[in-house]
């Protein structure tokens, strides 16, 4: 099951990346569903919690300040090392069954493998939407997102700075429609059409 849970992973970090790497400088101010967050401050937060994970599957402590200043930076080149480091680190037998002490309390790390997962697909869609597109993502990929968000997301992780309030969604919407919704996204956003600086 943690073999599954790491190809996902590394499904969804290979589905995420061009989403990545369609924002340009001039993208940077947009608004995205992530309120107090404009895309490029979204696509660090991406990026650092992907840091910060990995370097917590590799024995160090969780540093909330790892999000990158990609002002001039290459977002995808620290994308894809983020993302690379975290998939090596929990890649490493024994890590996913390992109990890491975060700050909310004993985690497993296939809890945290499967809390990114869920990040790399719904801040991939966050980004799509802030660029007025949406992502492509494979529907069993998304399903399985959902099923773990399911099983880990209740009311103690609706707070601010993690999950809002469930969207509510009809059940024959698009899977990843019902991931987003349930997560606390109206899977109707769009930005504005309004000139952005």
């Amino acid at each position: 099951m943690n073999d599954e849970l790491l190809s996902l992973v590394v499904r969804a970090a290979d589905a995420v990346q061009p989403l990545i790497g369609a924002v340009t400088a001039t993208d940077h101010a947009r608004p995205t569903p992530c309120p107090e967050l404009n895309l490029k401050d979204l696509t660090a937060h991406l990026i650092g919690g992907l840091s910060s994970f990995a370097d917590v599957a590799a024995g160090k402590p969780l540093d909330f300040g790892a999000d990158p200043d990609l002002a001039d930076g290459d977002a995808v080149a620290a994308f894809r090392d983020a993302a690379d480091r975290l998939i090596a680190g929990f890649g490493v037998p024994g890590t996913t069954e390992r109990a890491f002490s975060m700050p909310w309390g004993q985690t497993t790390g296939a809890q945290l493998l499967g809390f990114e997962l869920i990040e790399l697909l719904v801040h991939g869609w966050d980004i799509a939407r802030s660029l007025d597109t949406r992502p492509t993502y494979d529907d069993g990929l998304v399903a399985a997102a959902l099923t773990g968000a399911r099983r880990w997301v209740d009311d103690s992780t609706r707070v601010p700075q993690l999950f809002g309030p469930e969207v509510a969604v009809p059940a024959t919407a698009a899977v990843l429609d019902q991931l987003v919704g349930f997560l606390g996204r109206d899977p109707a956003w769009a930005p504005t059409r309004t000139a952005v600086a």
